[in-house]
């Protein structure tokens, strides 16, 4: 009895050690408030243009199966996000079908990364995002590539908090050089 218990103990671990890790994608950004919509209607939507298979691995003995994988919709994650700002600018958002959006903007998420490549013990962590962003008036279109990325060293395995807020920092710091980027400010302010 007491080398079931035992060996049942050991299965509980194991299958721990072997968990995907689900993350909540909620990047923000701070936008100063501007005029450069001027009450036009303008419609955001997210596309998730990941390969396939997680966004990397905690590292570590079990690193092969310790992926982090996301557990929401990065699309409306990304579109909520931006619609936000965009509101802050004095655009009025509606729906991506919405056939009175004078503006139409399209975000893809073409990388999110966090990966340690260390498979023994965990000490050091690579992170990346990168957004490409499509901005549609009538017949103009502006496109820009945003990234972001930091190494972080850790002397123990990160939990789910600290991974989940390191790739939402990434993801808003990302979102955050849309907003601050001039030339999209006045590809905005010529064509409106």
């Amino acid at each position: 009895m007491k080398k079931l218990f035992m060996i049942l103990g050991l299965c509980t671990l194991v299958a721990c050690a072997h968990s995907p890790i689900q993350i909540q994608v909620r990047p923000q950004v701070e936008v100063a408030p501007s005029v450069i919509g001027s009450g036009y209607a303008l419609s955001v939507r997210g596309g998730n243009k990941l390969p396939g298979g997680g966004l990397g691995s905690l590292g570590g003995i079990y690193a092969d199966t310790s992926n982090i994988r996301l557990a929401n919709s990065v699309e409306d994650a990304l579109a909520s996000t931006l619609a936000e700002g965009f509101t802050q600018w004095g655009f009025r958002t509606v729906g991506a079908s919405d056939p009175a959006a004078r503006v139409q903007v399209v975000a893809n998420l073409t990388s999110l990364k966090y990966d340690s490549p260390n498979k023994l013990y965990t000490s050091k962590v690579d992170s990346s995002a990168e957004i490409q962003l499509e901005v549609r008036i009538g017949g103009a279109t502006y496109f820009g590539t945003y990234r972001s990325s930091g190494k972080d060293r850790n002397l123990i395995k990160p939990n789910k908090e600290e991974v989940e807020a390191r790739l939402n920092g990434l993801l808003s710091a990302t979102l955050q050089r849309a907003f601050e980027d001039e030339k999209l400010k006045m590809f905005l302010q010529a064509n409106l």
